[in-house]
């Protein structure tokens, strides 16, 4: 499956961005927003999206024909949203919900990457739930999307 969008035209090189003690991404004098990327040894391309300094939007991987090997999303630093795994032959294999980096659902598909093997939910410990909770009173964020949309590439 190929995004629609081409991290690899769109980038900047690595050696371009700064990034200072608070975790804030510049390119030169100016928050950075776009993406950097790198050739792996595998041929493949692996990249990250920043908005106004902020790792937010998509990162993952393409091969070189531009599939998706691995799509996730990001907001404010932060891993938020779906991330997709997909197979060589390009269905879907995984999806995971996280919420601030931690993991809340996973489903994971058949090789036709459409049937629904299973969806499982992450039990959290009480410092885990604690630290979900401190996150979500100071850091608002839209609602992550259920395990129901874990197919459909426009929710993330």
């Amino acid at each position: 499956m190929k995004p629609n969008y081409d991290p690899v035209a769109l980038s900047v090189p690595d050696d371009e961005i700064g990034i200072d003690d608070h975790q804030v991404y510049w390119h030169g004098s100016e928050k950075f927003t776009g993406f950097t990327g790198e050739e792996l040894d595998s041929g493949n391309y692996e990249y990250q999206s920043f908005k106004d300094g902020w790792l937010d939007g998509p990162s993952g991987e393409v091969t070189p024909d531009g599939d998706l090997v691995v799509e996730e999303w990001y907001r404010k630093n932060f891993l938020y949203g779906i991330t997709r795994r997909y197979r060589a032959d390009g269905t879907l294999a995984t999806a995971v919900g996280y919420e601030f980096g931690y993991a809340v659902w996973t489903v994971r598909f058949d090789l036709d990457g459409a049937t629904v093997l299973a969806t499982e939910y992450t039990s959290f410990n009480e410092s885990q739930l604690k630290t979900l909770s401190g996150f979500r009173t100071r850091v608002p964020m839209p609602p992550l999307p259920g395990p129901e949309y874990a197919a459909d590439p426009n929710r993330h």
